[in-house]
């Protein structure tokens, strides 16, 4: 071991390319006067633990067997004993003498034929590309290529910047006569179904035409696996690492390559951390671009994920060499990005898309455009604007036709679909067309229990969009769930799961490390069809709870199921407005049951004797579950009220739920559960309290000291109520009335009031931070 630590100080030789791989670690152990046991026990320091036999040193030396399992500790073993400045030069030698090992140099065939072979390989990534991209999707007839429209793009840190083109994109990257800018870099960010994915496969398949090495890889597949390939016709797709391509690169005869990665934001390394992943990951690309250098060749980099992770991404390198982009909508607009709101307008390219759709899916001509897709149609306006839901839309719309009604253009049965629903009666459209897919295998009520169930584990376990298959697993308590999950594939082996679930989820392997097994994930391509679901899921037991009260056995099981689901996950206003309108949906058929027993549930039952005594987690729990019981029952008090005109009178104090109760269950402000100190409110402590107002009659009631955020109210009746001392962030109230009210030093931070009565209401000692006041 003392001799390990000794440095090397002794450069690679001036003719590497030429060694064997075992020739090559056998000079490196020559100058390290090195034993097989010596060497063995100081890789156990980069290996966790892991302990090279002395026969698998001895095959590395004599037999050209590559350490390929242990290539990564190996060479961060070399790395930490050479001098620093020799000890990029010894990793990019042995890096070198492996690919070119890899790609078929023998003793019997010559260096020349090493560029041949990766070039192979270039053709052979190319040809996967192009089959990924052209190729008939499952179960439809028509290929990403044939709907794919060039969305435009705007400089992310220049709001007047003009839209820029893919084309551009390419021809700041391809150009093989030098980048003068110095800009290898390129990031471009978009929201969920905002078209990134699409935008990235387009991208690599432009660069298969010219004499760029294109690398196409997705954030989801990175792996550690070297391409090593015997047999020429192997497809070489995205299942291998970076590293390998890279190596066949410097091999090659290409002067070019550019990388496309695809998913920064899903790009996960075990129990890291992201922000530590994504450190690592660019930290090691600008080494390989060293590498490449050195070989006289370069290497650009185009990354596509969410706003967040390419900020921090492109912060980790020199603001010369990256150029920052962001995807625009479909129409041209910015797309809601608060840095392009001035900016200028780009291609409205809803009609190229309609076209495009229309003849990939074998329709004639239609003249005119779905209305979702020309105006800010209600609450669709994203829809028109964002490919993904746009193409559910249209694809669920003309599938659901029924062809015994006289025919119609393709835009009127679109419309016949957004006209007659609200946004969750469009999602069950778009989920039903998927249960369909899968009949064979599961009937349309248990396929939409699994979503529910994978919803619930991404609320509860996620990140809005993916969870592991063993947090869903750990979650599933029924026989009968877990049946429908092992109908569909997804536990035994996630890699050949069902395609029918290919439009709303998509499944994949991560690779958590040598001494964890691979782990199954499972991902919702857009992060609200996970909120709609758990909306439909926290109706359902809601609906079972009230029906349940009266029968002790039925109301025990309900209620434990309600806590169960209610007291993790995020009270964000997306989810709150997925359940506005399932409550509009659910309304006429719960309108039968006394479901204002909710109300003494919330009261009486959730949080159970000696509830001061508790600790501050279960505390919270309770508060979340009972919080979460009043925002479902105050969605169908909201409905109530619009069909009937009457507000919720909401007592003083009474043996029954009262005002003082609401109180009870709500977090007072400034209190951190997670801590269990105070601090002032943020925008990250959501609640449903502010939605809960809805619809409420208030009179001599204590509001003061809540903390109100990012919701909206609606129909409020206050009389001689204090709302002192309580923080207003990013609220809206429409058509409220305050009578005698008090506000004395409240906060209002954006907040917005419509349509609205204020009558001898004090503001004594309130701070305004931006806001309005309209027809008030």
């Amino acid at each position: 071991m003392s001799t390990l630590r000794k440095s090397i100080k002794v450069p690679p030789p001036a003719d590497f390319a030429s060694f064997s791989p075992s020739e090559l670690f056998k000079f490196y152990f020559q100058i390290g006067r090195w034993t097989e046991e010596s060497f063995s026990n100081a890789l156990q320091a980069f290996t966790r633990g892991k302990l090279i036999s002395t026969v698998t040193i001895s095959k590395w030396k004599n037999k050209n067997v590559i350490p390929t399992r242990y290539s990564g500790a190996f060479l961060n073993l070399v790395e930490s004993l050479a001098e620093p400045d020799l000890a990029k030069r010894w990793t990019t030698a042995f890096e070198t003498v492996w690919a070119l090992h890899s790609s078929g140099r023998t003793q019997n065939k010559p260096p020349a034929n090493a560029a041949s072979f990766s070039d192979a390989v270039c053709t052979q990534h190319r040809e996967w590309i192009a089959q990924l991209y052209c190729g008939k999707r499952s179960e439809e007839r028509f290929s990403s290529s044939d709907i794919y429209a060039p969305l435009q793009m705007s400089g992310a840190n220049a709001g007047h910047s003009n839209p820029q083109d893919i084309e551009d994109i390419i021809y700041l990257l391809s150009d093989t006569r030098g980048n003068p800018s110095h800009e290898d870099w390129v990031f471009i960010s978009g929201g969920p179904g905002a078209g990134k994915s699409m935008t990235a496969l387009h991208l690599a398949h432009e660069f298969c035409e010219g004499d760029v090495f294109p690398i196409y890889l997705r954030g989801r597949h990175l792996s550690s696996i070297d391409i090593d390939i015997i047999e020429p016709a192997q497809p070489i797709g995205d299942a291998f690492s970076a590293k390998s391509f890279l190596r066949h690169f410097r091999t090659s005869s290409f002067k070019v390559a550019c990388l496309i990665l695809d998913g920064l934001d899903e790009i996960s390394r075990g129990p890291q951390s992201s922000t530590h992943a994504l450190t690592q990951l660019i930290t090691e690309l600008r080494s390989e671009q060293e590498a490449c250098s050195a070989h006289s060749k370069s290497l650009r980099i185009i990354a596509l994920g969410r706003e967040p992770h390419i900020q921090f991404s492109a912060n980790q390198l020199p603001l010369a060499r990256a150029k920052c982009f962001a995807l625009r909508a479909l129409d041209g607009s910015a797309g809601g990005q608060s840095n392009l709101l001035d900016a200028i307008q780009g291609q409205d390219l809803r009609p190229i898309w309609w076209e495009k759709y229309l003849a990939a899916n074998g329709y004639v001509n239609d003249p005119s455009l779905p209305e979702f897709l020309t105006t800010e149609f209600d609450d669709f306006s994203e829809f028109g604007t964002d490919p993904l839901l746009t193409f559910l839309i249209c694809h669920s719309a003309l599938e659901h036709h029924d062809n015994s009604l006289p025919e119609k253009l393709p835009h009127e049965r679109v419309n016949e679909l957004t006209y007659a629903s609200n946004k969750n009666e469009i999602y069950s459209v778009i989920l039903d067309r998927e249960s369909r897919n899968i009949r064979h295998l599961l009937d349309p009520k248990r396929f939409l229990s699994v979503l529910q169930h994978i919803a619930l584990a991404v609320w509860q376990n996620g990140d809005s969009r993916n969870v592991s298959l063993k947090s869903v697993y750990g979650r599933v308590g029924d026989p009968d769930v877990r049946a429908s999950f092992k109908a569909l594939n997804l536990f035994e082996s996630p890699s050949q799961a069902t395609p029918g679930l290919l439009i709303t989820t998509s499944h994949y392997r991560l690779l958590q490390g040598e001494k964890e097994p691979e782990q199954g994930v499972i991902e919702f391509t857009h992060k609200t069809f996970a909120e709609y679901l758990v909306c439909t899921l926290l109706f359902d037991r809601f609906i079972a709870l009230v029906s349940a009260f009266g029968d002790p056995v039925k109301f025990e099981r309900s209620l434990k199921a309600w806590v169960d689901a209610s007291t993790k996950g995020a009270h964000s206003p997306s989810l709150a407005d997925f359940c506005q309108k399932e409550a509009a949906i659910r309304f006429n058929t719960l309108f039968v049951w006394n479901w204002d027993i909710a109300l003494d549930i919330i009261r009486d039952h959730i949080p159970g004797p000696h509830f001061d005594q508790l600790g501050v987690q279960l505390i919270s729990d309770i508060q979340h579950a009972s919080n979460l019981l009043l925002f479902i029952w105050s969605c169908l008090n909201l409905e109530r009220q619009k069909r009937t005109g009457e507000h919720f009178r909401l007592p003083r104090d009474n043996l029954q739920f009262n005002a003082s109760d609401l109180k009870t269950i709500q977090q007072q402000n400034g209190l951190n559960f997670k801590s269990g100190s105070l601090n002032e409110p943020t925008l990250r402590d959501l609640t449903f309290l502010t939605q809960t107002l809805s619809a409420l009659h208030l009179e001599y009631t204590d509001m003061s000291q809540v903390s109100l955020s990012l919701g909206h109210i609606e129909n409020l009746l206050c009389k001689d109520t204090s709302f002192a001392m309580t923080h207003w962030s990013h609220v809206k109230v429409t058509g409220a009335s305050f009578t005698r009210t008090k506000f004395q030093q409240a906060i209002f931070h954006h907040w917005r009031v419509i349509g609205s009565l204020f009558t001898q209401c004090l503001f004594q000692g309130s701070r305004f931070q931006g806001g309005s006041f309209s027809h008030c």
